[in-house]
């Protein structure tokens, strides 16, 4: 090889060596467009489809979280086009027609919220939910996955889709496993599915029905404040005119445990008033209601509700 030769090699390689360094660097960084263009997912090979959710579950498979947090697959879509979706609504028992927009790396954004595209085919489809926030992903919480079934798809596989949806003896194991956790740390209580139920074994006491805090949502997203039942108690012929809020712990075995209280109080007058509660709890509260305690898939386990408390003489 001559040396004008070797000379045109070394310079080729330390051109090359140099673009690479400068895309490193960023002079030569992709814009968003380009990006969105060259990644971005499309539902054309699947229009007109009738795709309906059978699973709904996080990361490990389950349809639960810690937090006793239950997710219900229910959505019926129909991809138009890459800019229409017509989504089922359950309440008006119709189909409605909404905007889609794809994104970079197969994200796409469908009624309010943002999946990521993991399986596009005839028979079925895959989403990753994300959980965006300004415009960021915020990767750790984007744990929930959903898979639809075309209704052709489920006619000729003969799937019945109630069945589907259904909790499975994976839920079931996890459920156990976290109602085992609870009763060792007060720390992993988690809400139940069928709460605390108070029934009145004398014509002196009433107690409503729960009451939850915060919706269950029919949603992708979980509520960063999962439901908190709460409970109205009466107490008639009482040793006094009296109303207290606090929060118990109802164990595996309806028995309650007193946590905090749930009103403001002057500090000198804290240590009184909890005194009082906690009577009110074991005199009243303990002797005469006859409690169910919360229960999630049938199993039974620790669970906090709020309870408000008012006291007559008469």
């Amino acid at each position: 090889m001559t040396k004008f030769n070797v000379l045109i090699l070394i310079l080729l390689s330390v051109l090359c060596f140099s673009c690479k360094r400068r895309i490193q660097s960023g002079q030569f960084e992709e814009s968003d467009s380009s990006r969105i263009a060259r990644t971005k997912t499309s539902f054309k090979s699947v229009t007109n489809i009738v795709y309906v959710e059978v699973y709904r579950r996080f990361a490990n498979n389950t349809s639960f979280n810690t937090q006793g947090y239950q997710l219900k697959p229910s959505w019926k879509i129909n991809f138009l086009s890459d800019t229409l979706v017509s989504v089922f609504s359950p309440v008006k028992k119709r189909f409605y027609d909404l905007p889609l927009t794809l994104d970079h790396d197969s994200i796409f954004n469908m009624s309010g919220a943002w999946f990521r595209a993991r399986k596009i085919s005839k028979d079925s489809l895959k989403f990753q939910v994300l959980d965006v926030k300004n415009k960021h992903i915020n990767w750790k919480n984007s744990n929930v996955y959903v898979t639809f079934y075309a209704e052709d798809y489920l006619k000729n596989q003969h799937l019945n889709v109630e069945k589907l949806r259904q909790t499975t003896k994976k839920d079931t194991d996890y459920i156990k496993s976290l109602a085992l956790a609870s009763n060792r740390d007060q720390k992993k209580i988690f809400a139940a599915q069928q709460p605390v139920f108070l029934n009145s074994k004398s014509l002196n006491v009433t107690a409503t029905d729960a009451k939850l805090k915060a919706k269950i949502l029919d949603s992708y997203y979980i509520p960063e404040t999962l439901f908190y039942p709460e409970y109205n108690v009466t107490i008639h012929k009482a040793y006094a005119d009296f109303y207290h809020s606090f929060a118990v712990l109802v164990d595996a075995n309806g028995q309650m445990h007193f946590i905090e209280p749930m009103e403001a109080m002057l500090p000198d007058e804290n240590e009184h008033v909890i005194k009082i509660m906690k009577a009110i709890m074991d005199g009243y509260l303990a002797h005469y209601l006859q409690i169910t305690p919360g229960k999630t898939l049938g199993i039974p386990h620790n669970s906090r509700i709020l309870l408000v408390v008012r006291g007559y003489k008469s």
